[in-house]
C-alpha cells in the first residue's frame, strides 16, 4: 500500500493531545474526511485512527489522534510527518504532481535520457528539480512551462525544452 505525505506536525496544541498541522498541498478539504493515518518517524510509521480533525486556518488543522492524550505526549510527534493512502491524499488539479511520482522520473533532453529526479526543492516561486545526471553531477533544474515541456509520471518522463542548456 502507497502512502503520501500529506502534512508535518507543527506542534502540540491544548491539554488533550492535540496536533497542530500543516498540509504540505495547501489544501485541506480532503482531511475532515480522514478516519486513519500514519506518522513517520525515521524509517517507521505508525498507525492511527483519527478522533477528531478540525481546521482553525485556512492551511492549519488540529488533529486528533488514539492514543495521543496529553501535551507530552504529543510533543513527541512534532515535525514528523503525517501520511496518507495514496487514494485518501488530496485530488490532483491539471499540472499537478505528487514529488514521490516526480521522483520516479528520468529527465529527457530531445530523446536523450540526462538523468534521474532525486528530488524536488520548494523554492517560494517555482519548484526546483534536484537531477542527478548521467555523470554523477547534481543538475538543479525549475520545474517552470519555460524548461519543462511534458511531464508523464506515469511512464517515468520528464521531457525539457530546448531553452534548457544541459550543463
Amino acid at each position: 500500500m502507497e502512502k503520501l505525505a500529506i502534512a508535518i506536525i507543527k506542534r502540540s496544541h491544548g491539554i488533550k493531545g492535540y496536533l497542530r498541522i500543516k498540509s504540505l498541498s495547501g489544501e485541506t478539504d480532503h482531511f475532515i474526511s480522514l478516519k486513519r493515518v500514519f506518522v513517520k518517524e525515521r524509517d517507521t510509521e505508525k498507525g492511527f485512527t483519527v478522533e477528531d480533525i478540525r481546521a482553525v486556518s485556512p492551511d492549519g488543522l488540529l488533529i486528533k489522534l488514539k492514543g495521543i492524550n496529553s501535551p507530552e505526549a504529543s510533543k513527541h510527534f512534532v515535525g514528523k510527518e503525517i501520511l496518507v493512502e495514496r487514494k485518501y491524499a488530496s485530488q490532483l488539479k491539471k499540472g499537478e504532481y505528487y514529488i514521490s511520482d516526480l521522483c520516479q522520473c528520468d529527465v529527457y533532453k530531445s530523446s536523450k535520457v540526462i538523468g534521474h529526479v532525486k528530488s524536488v526543492i520548494n523554492a517560494g516561486n517555482a519548484d526546483l528539480l534536484e537531477v542527478l545526471s548521467k555523470n554523477g553531477e547534481i543538475l538543479i533544474i525549475p520545474f517552470i512551462n519555460h524548461f519543462v515541456d511534458k511531464v508523464d509520471t506515469g511512464n517515468g518522463k520528464i521531457c525539457l525544452t530546448q531553452d534548457y542548456e544541459v550543463p
